[in-house]
């Protein structure tokens, strides 16, 4: 989500150079550093953000590179103007001159500006061509992530292969050592072995619980939703997010599950590669 775009030209406020900066940030927000003559685009500079953006920190500057004439608002004066000539008809007197009405508009500059309103057509066109040039920027950021994401999936799926090959062996081993114990013990202290029912349904209780065969189906899901939102491509972030914390969790159970160091190295690999996923899941938009 990170990028920079950039505009200059004239417009109706002069010379004026537009700049609009984002960086990641899990919602929108955006901040504005306009000068005076600006006051009042807050409104529709917000609006035309979030047209486009759906996330990050946004920084809006706007800057005067070559000021026009120190007249006041065109539209200002247009009113003062209007309401000047009413007020000199009502009292029977002339209507004003062009230099009284500047007089009139430039000395109310001082009051409160406009809250809100619509940007002019040059204005508006050099806010274009810098969010055009944003979103180029963040479309080519984006590439590069989602190609940093693929590069991590597939370390991800190599370690959830390691994972897959290792579960069915748990209770085999389980049941050797099992036998093996007690047939020790058996040896040592009784006088006969114990009955091979208790032994079965040991090894199958012990089975039972550790299959992790739900969480590998579950992984695989998650991990072929990944793909396809990737390819679909739009406002990806938060979904990714959500199908991230998702894979944690079953792989957080898959290694509760299972006391083998080969299967518990193997989690914490992907426990990792989840943690780099979010981190690149948050440069998306």
């Amino acid at each position: 989500m990170t990028g920079a775009g950039f505009a200059a030209g004239p417009s109706e406020h002069g010379e004026l150079r537009v700049e609009v900066r984002a960086v990641n940030g899990r919602s929108l927000v955006t901040k504005m550093r306009l000068p005076t003559v600006c006051s009042g685009y807050e409104a529709a500079i917000e609006e035309l953000l979030r047209q486009q953006l759906q996330r990050g920190s946004v920084t809006v500057v706007v800057e005067r590179v070559q000021q026009a004439a120190n007249l006041p608002d065109p539209d200002v004066v247009r009113r003062v103007a209007a309401e000047l000539r009413q007020l000199a008809a009502e009292l029977d007197l002339q209507p004003p001159t062009l230099a009284e009405v500047l007089q009139a508009a430039a000395s109310g500059r001082g009051g409160d500006a406009p809250t809100s309103r619509p940007l002019p057509p040059q204005l508006a066109a050099l806010f274009a061509t810098a969010m055009a040039d944003l979103l180029r920027h963040r479309q080519s950021d984006g590439q590069a992530t989602v190609a940093a994401i693929e590069a991590i999936l597939a370390q991800f799926e190599e370690q959830l292969a390691t994972a897959r090959a290792r579960a069915p062996q748990l209770a085999d081993r389980y049941r050797e050592r099992l036998m093996q114990r007690v047939q020790e013990f058996v040896a040592a202290q009784a006088p006969e072995a114990a009955p091979i029912t208790e032994l079965v349904r040991e090894v199958a209780i012990y089975a039972d619980r550790v299959d992790v065969a739900e969480e590998l189906q579950r992984l695989d899901t998650h991990l072929a939703e990944v793909r396809q939102v990737l390819a679909r491509g739009g406002d990806v972030g938060r979904k990714l997010e959500f199908l991230l914390q998702e894979l944690l969790r079953e792989t957080n159970t898959m290694g509760a599950k299972s006391p083998d160091t080969a299967m518990t190295h193997a989690v914490v690999a992907m426990k990792t590669c989840i943690d780099r996923l979010k981190e690149q899941a948050a440069n998306l938009e």
